[in-house]
């Protein structure tokens, strides 16, 4: 498999002290925190979405630049996206991380093993959307969309979502991503990584 944007996709992980990674979040949006708490308790198929409209309503212009003013001193690959954890629910039940991407900086094909949902905070992505075949056991690229700041997706486990983020840009993009996971599991359990062609 090879990926158009950088063969090295695979993320760097720049976790926060534990001291500050329940605080970031927490001190500059407590509100969107206590939404996506309350997502959890929502039907399954039913979480993720909620946790997209917490990231929509949370993120006021003035919030954002804050928290983008802590997260652009944190320090960040050259090779690969960066990942640096925002918030470990104390309960386990979710993790929120900024996804800092450089110039050509891209993620893997892959769909999830838990629900996801994203919002892009700064710059512009690309992200691309793959089919899954079932007999050919592959992913299909079927469709390439750019993502501006203000954005979002969110998706459930499974085959629902597969796609690859990037930055084709030559300047910094900035995400924030919400997982369903706890943040020992965020490198393990979220990404569920496909082989995948560009023609059927």
């Amino acid at each position: 498999m090879q990926n158009i944007l950088n063969v090295n996709s695979a993320p760097s992980m720049a976790p926060l002290p534990k001291n500050q990674t329940a605080s970031l979040l927490q001190h500059y949006l407590p509100d969107t925190v206590g939404q996506i708490v309350r997502a959890c308790s929502e039907p399954t198929d039913l979480i993720a979405y909620r946790v997209r409209q917490a990231l929509n309503e949370g993120f006021s212009p003035q919030a954002t630049q804050q928290l983008l003013t802590r997260i652009n001193v944190r320090p960040a690959s050259d090779q690969s996206y960066t990942r640096h954890i925002l918030h470990a629910d104390p309960e386990g039940r979710f993790t929120v991380a900024a996804l800092v991407w450089g110039p050509q900086h891209c993620s893997p094909v892959h769909a999830h093993h838990t629900w996801c949902a994203y919002r892009v905070v700064m710059g512009e992505l690309s992200e691309s959307h793959f089919e899954w075949d079932a007999i050919a056991q592959k992913a299909y690229l079927f469709n390439k969309v750019k993502r501006q700041a203000g954005q979002s997706v969110s998706g459930n486990a499974g085959l629902e979502l597969i796609h690859r983020l990037g930055n084709e840009t030559a300047h910094r993009a900035v995400s924030i991503h919400a997982y369903g996971v706890d943040a020992e599991s965020i490198s393990t359990h979220v990404n569920h990584v496909l082989p995948w062609a560009e023609k059927m």
